[in-house]
């Protein structure tokens, strides 16, 4: 998966297309290839205040899905996270294929060791040990909307697939009370505030991804009156939230993937059951409840809906 995000829309359009199938092709061993695959693309400014997006899937190419690589492009800088054995092994001609978009500077590859080292790359040769800029930020600019982003944040550092869904919570959220649970550098939260919410909070664990959300704040020059975020476990939030009675008018959950692997879907759908079992029931009756996940065994699978389907019904009949 390539997400481009730059200042040069169609150009490098084009170039990220044909990323993509030089990907695809540069071997042989790709000769298995089934189907067509749908591409879209969307465009971030790292050095003006300006958001170009193809919002639809812009071009055919005959290319697989690319499992285990995604490559996202803010202004200059390319950030490959990669989680399969393949994209290991051709390690450098995807990078070769990369430097050859234009204006890229610079490319930081994330390799998953975890998932890694269950298909068998041993992390301790030296082959698969480069030195890395990732402690550098980065600013992009997504729809008006300026964001500071840390190379060595989760996955890429920015969520660049969730555009769309934070420019919903931007058009939806005038006069709303906005809860944003694993809000993360507060992507969604930020879009709220800025589309007129009347109160903002956004809930994470990590106290980095706050530090750089509370910086966020003032870089777009929001009132933090409006505008907050907490650092406490969600669960334990929601839980806190219930006993106090409290409840919102739109609840954005986006957990973090609790699936990385099919072995463990049983125990990811449990934890998913729950999640969202508290999410609902601190969501304002006739609100919002906006859920998303990014394990593809649990979406790909159709278990994701099924648990959102068991666990919503009750609510639904109340």
């Amino acid at each position: 998966m390539v997400r481009n995000a730059t200042s040069v829309a169609m150009l490098d359009a084009t170039s990220c297309l044909h990323l993509l199938m030089q990907i695809a092709f540069f071997d042989l061993q790709f000769h298995y290839i089934p189907k067509l695959s749908l591409v879209g693309i969307s465009f971030l400014s790292k050095s003006i205040d300006y958001f170009h997006a193809l919002p639809f899937l812009c071009f055919f190419i005959f290319c697989c899905r690319l499992s285990g690589l995604i490559v996202d492009i803010f202004g200059d800088e390319a950030v490959v996270a990669s989680s399969a054995a393949w994209v290991e092994k051709y390690k450098q001609k995807i990078k070769d294929c990369i430097g050859r978009i234009n204006n890229i500077n610079n490319v930081t590859w994330r390799p998953s060791t975890e998932i890694l080292k269950e298909e068998g790359l041993d992390f301790s040769d030296s082959a698969f040990v480069e030195s890395s800029n990732s402690s550098r930020m980065v600013k992009v600019v997504e729809n008006g909307i300026s964001y500071l982003i840390s190379l060595e944040g989760q996955k890429t550092g920015f969520y660049a697939d969730q555009r769309d869904n934070r420019k919903l919570i931007s058009s939806i959220s005038e006069g709303q009370k906005i809860l944003d649970i694993f809000c993360y550098t507060g992507g969604f939260a930020l879009n709220a505030a800025c589309g007129g919410a009347l109160s903002v909070t956004g809930v994470d664990s990590s106290l980095p991804a706050l530090e750089i959300a509370n910086e966020n704040i003032v870089l777009n020059g929001l009132d933090p009156g409006r505008i907050s975020f907490l650092r406490q476990d969600a669960t334990e939030f929601m839980k806190n939230a219930i006993t106090k009675g409290e409840s919102w008018d739109i609840v954005i959950l986006d957990p973090p993937k609790l699936a990385p692997r099919r072995k463990v879907l049983q125990s990811a759908s449990g934890m998913y059951r729950n999640l969202n079992s508290l999410a609902m029931q601190i969501t304002r009756r006739g609100g919002l409840l906006m859920t998303c996940s990014c394990s593809g065994a649990m979406t790909q699978s159709g278990t994701f809906l099924r648990v959102l389907q068991a666990r919503y019904l009750p609510f639904f009949l109340d």
